[in-house]
């Protein structure tokens, strides 16, 4: 099923290139489309991590809060020591443990992801703007080859997306800890029932969520050219958008990554649209929300009938079952008669 909805994902992308193609000759260019999979690259990096969470049935709205505070992180530290590999390190590890530090508040509290992350987004945010003091810092220009530069012709920034995407699928369709995750979002508690390691795997999950995130600000961080006291505010959302957009649901054990990524650029391409049509920068929103709006509704639609179905078969069968001992009755009662007669 859910590779049927990113199928559906990916022909809706495919009809609005079309459409966008029409519109304007100027989309059907090699560099345009490079562009849209750059743009598309820090979302589409993160709604990786965020598949594996939204698989699980969880939410992480601090997302955004964890891009600002290690994009503020790695700026701090390399002005200070200009060393990169250990501003590179540091962010990189500081960045997992937010994330799974998340799943552990999950795990060990109880208590929503959605509030869990809504809180740990205010803690986050506000130790970047401590930090930082709220301040703009350039980064050097060197970093600039991580956001802009290009290996064999192909942008960086998607040949990250590239291995962040082979390593989530394969994570996800040939580990345990792909197949646990599926598992707990179909039934949490069937999946402790059956001695799964839930709290690991949720740990785990967010904490895998964080490392791409991670990896997602440095990418911004470089194409920027410093940090911004703005930067990510919001895209936690859009990062979601994505994930729901791709097929996932978001009562969990249903999903793909692959699908994650083309809702991502979807989303790219809605405001690639708008921007050839020279539309108002206010309805963008409106757009993106009532596209996600559409989704939602179509998922909702196609799980009803999905369930109206499987209680027709269910109830088909159990006709069937109910009726076969009656059968057999007959036959024995019509084979005593022949006796008899005989």
């Amino acid at each position: 099923m859910s590779r049927q909805k990113w199928v559906a994902i990916a022909m809706a992308t495919i009809v609005l290139a079309g459409v966008l193609a029409v519109v304007s000759p100027a989309f059907l260019t090699l560099s345009n489309f490079q562009a849209i999979l750059v743009q598309s690259s820090v979302t589409a990096i993160m709604a990786t991590g965020m598949t594996f969470i939204i698989l699980t049935a969880g939410i992480d709205i601090s997302v955004g809060a964890i891009l600002f505070v290690t994009s503020a992180l790695f700026a701090q530290l390399y002005m200070d020591t200009e060393n990169y590999f250990l501003a590179f390190t540091v962010t990189l590890t500081c960045a997992t443990l937010l994330g799974a530090l998340n799943g552990l508040l999950v795990v060990k509290f109880k208590i929503s992801p959605l509030i869990t992350t809504l809180a740990t987004y205010s803690i986050y945010r506000g130790a970047a703007i401590h930090l930082t003091g709220a301040q703009n810092i350039p980064v050097p220009r060197e970093m600039g080859f991580l956001g802009n530069g290009r290996i064999f012709g192909i942008p960086v920034p998607i040949l990250v997306l590239l291995v962040v995407l082979i390593v989530g699928v394969y994570v996800l369709n040939r580990t345990r800890l792909g197949v646990y995750t599926r598992a707990i979002g179909n039934s949490e508690r069937s999946a402790k029932e059956t001695n799964l390691p839930v709290n690991k795997v949720l740990i785990l999950v967010y904490a895998f969520s964080g490392l791409v995130t991670g990896i997602a600000a440095l990418i911004l961080l470089a194409r920027v050219g410093g940090l911004q006291s703005g930067i990510g505010i919001g895209i936690e959302f859009t990062v979601i958008a994505a994930v729901i957009l791709g097929g996932t649901k978001l009562t969990g054990g249903s999903g793909t990554v692959v699908g994650s990524v083309i809702g991502a650029v979807f989303l790219v391409l809605i405001d690639n649209g708008l921007n050839l049509m020279n539309a108002s920068p206010y309805i963008y929103d409106i757009v993106r929300g009532s596209v996600l709006l559409a989704a939602v509704g179509i998922d909702r639609y196609s799980a009803v009938r999905q369930k109206a179905s499987l209680e027709a078969q269910r109830a088909e069968r159990i006709g069937l079952e109910t009726s076969l001992p009656s059968r057999v009755v007959v036959t024995g009662f019509d084979s005593s008669s022949e006796v008899a007669a005989k």
